[in-house]
């Protein structure tokens, strides 16, 4: 996810100014599930020398073992006020999102509040001198909504897979998303055998957003140093602490 977020930002900066049609923050919030910490006000700028028209939305996200994130729609716990504007050449844009959802929470839950630019109205196109955006930037976000305690704490395993292939599964059995910055795993063997693994090894996790009550699975060929070994257990280490 970081790796893609990079990319992303690579993209963009990349990009001409005159079709970076607008920006938006902040890209990561925390909200509280009651009170006045449970509204966000984002600010859309529109720094382009044309009217937009922007849609803002809520989703609900989740990701499974393999990084793939999957989202559904989560209107019901959020109200956007204004959801569809059009924003006018060098003007901003203030767009607040309250969270709505159920207040009791033992576990984090995750959200994107995303800002999609959209086609323009014909009536507006008809005011812009015949100038046409040609890409319609999505940016999507990262919303957290806080639990009544904040339990920061991953379990993993290790076993050969039906495959013949060493598996690590890691789990987040926290009540918050964990980041696995620096990640090190190390698996041992009752005959006291043990394997660290290498950054290639880790590479398609490292930087992960483990979200609450999710797992991430690593899958290598089995190291020559643990060929027929039994009892395999994993030690997993990471930098990352929860913080809003």
């Amino acid at each position: 996810m970081m790796r893609r977020l990079a990319a992303i930002a690579l993209l963009l900066a990349l990009l001409p100014a005159s079709l970076m049609a607008y920006q938006l923050s902040p890209l990561n919030a925390t909200y509280e599930p009651t009170g006045a910490g449970s509204a966000k006000v984002y600010t859309i700028v529109n720094d382009s020398d044309s009217p937009i028209a922007i849609e803002v939305r809520a989703v609900k996200r989740s990701i499974d073992i393999d990084g793939n994130e999957y989202t559904e729609d989560a209107s019901p716990y959020f109200t956007i006020q204004p959801a569809k504007m059009i924003i006018r050449p060098q003007s901003t844009q203030l767009v607040r999102v309250q969270y709505r959802g159920p207040q009791a929470l033992t576990q984090e839950q995750s959200f994107r509040i995303i800002a999609e630019q959209i086609a323009m109205p014909q009536s507006a196109q008809e005011q812009t001198s015949g100038q046409m955006i040609s890409f319609l930037f999505v940016y999507s976000t990262s919303a957290y909504v806080k639990p009544s305690r904040i339990v920061e704490s991953i379990s993993s395993e290790a076993y050969i897979n039906d495959e013949g292939r060493l598996e690590v599964m890691i789990h987040n059995t926290g009540s918050v998303h964990q980041l696995l910055n620096n990640i090190a795993i190390t698996v041992s063997s009752d005959e006291g055998d043990s394997y660290q693994f290498t950054e290639a090894d880790l590479e398609s996790i490292t930087g992960s957003n483990l979200l609450t009550d999710s797992s991430r699975r690593v899958v290598i060929d089995v190291p020559e140093i643990l060929a027929g070994d039994t009892g395999l257990s994993a030690e997993v280490t990471y930098s990352y602490s929860y913080s809003e």
